[in-house]
């Protein structure tokens, strides 16, 4: 099945590059992806809310804790388009119409302990610290790591 997408508007979502105190990267697994498949923390914007409000609530509720502060914001905005199974996939299970996301990204210090992050397992099936040289292996997705390392660059990591 061909969808056409012309009319079809992109999810406002956001996500965070999360550093804790030893310099260690936060990535998440959500619900339903295979093991191999990472990214970090976020999630859509409601309306009414803005980007800075929107990466707060959802790490507080996807990581169970109010222990970041917003160092930066990227100017680049991450924009991907959904497989036409995702598309139709969310209009049947959640009645939205999206073609895939624009993500504002955030540069997040995590001012907790490991300990400390207590996963929405609605959500999140899996989470794991690791070093920002790392990152490569776990983000497979079409360009993810690519996109991933000028953000790095942006905030000179």
């Amino acid at each position: 099945m061909f969808i056409d997408r012309s009319n079809i508007p992109y999810r406002q979502s956001t996500s965070a590059l999360i550093i804790d105190k030893n310099g260690k990267i936060l990535i998440v697994q959500k619900v339903g992806w295979k093991e191999n498949e990472w990214d970090f923390p976020g999630g859509g914007v409601d309306s009414e809310e803005t980007p800075v409000k929107a990466i707060l609530r959802e790490l507080n509720e996807e990581l169970g804790n109010d222990k970041f502060k917003i160092m930066a914001k990227s100017e680049i905005i991450d924009k991907y388009e959904w497989p036409d199974e995702v598309i139709l996939k969310r209009r049947m299970e959640k009645n939205q119409n999206f073609r895939g996301q624009e993500r504002s990204q955030f540069m997040v210090k995590f001012n907790g302990e490991e300990s400390d992050i207590n996963v929405q397992r609605g959500e999140i099936q899996n989470h794991k610290w690791i070093l920002i040289n790392e990152l490569e292996k776990y983000f497979i997705f079409p360009n993810q790591y690519e996109k991933v390392k000028k953000v790095l660059i942006e905030f000179k990591l």
